[in-house]
């Protein structure tokens, strides 16, 4: 995924990220190092928007609030990572190569 944020100096900035999602409640988690730029506005910032893309003009965009969320357990990290977690608000799906619609609202 795509994570789009402020960070610390107020600048917007872009972090390519794995993750991993859970649903009911739809959650995306990731792992970052705590001073990576944009990691450390989201204190002060926590509010996110990122993509996921899925294939060619197929993808979902996203926003959310996000939180730092509990360690995995010992030996799961490397020295300054985090895992933060995104509590999703929003989704919207788009498909380029839907014949009928181009942007699908899933769920807000």
């Amino acid at each position: 995924m795509s994570l789009s944020a402020v960070d610390g100096d107020g600048a917007p900035a872009i972090l390519p990220l794995p993750f991993r999602a859970a649903f009911a409640p739809d959650r995306l988690m990731f792992i970052a190092h705590r001073e990576r730029p944009l990691v450390a506005g989201l204190a002060a910032r926590p509010k996110v928007a990122g993509s996921i893309i899925a294939g060619p003009g197929q993808g979902v965009t996203f926003a959310g609030l996000t939180t730092v969320a509990e360690s995995p357990g010992p030996g799961r990290l490397a020295p300054g990572e985090q895992l933060y977690r995104i509590d999703v608000t929003e989704w919207l799906l788009f498909d380029e190569n839907a014949a009928e619609f181009r942007v699908h609202p899933v769920r807000s």
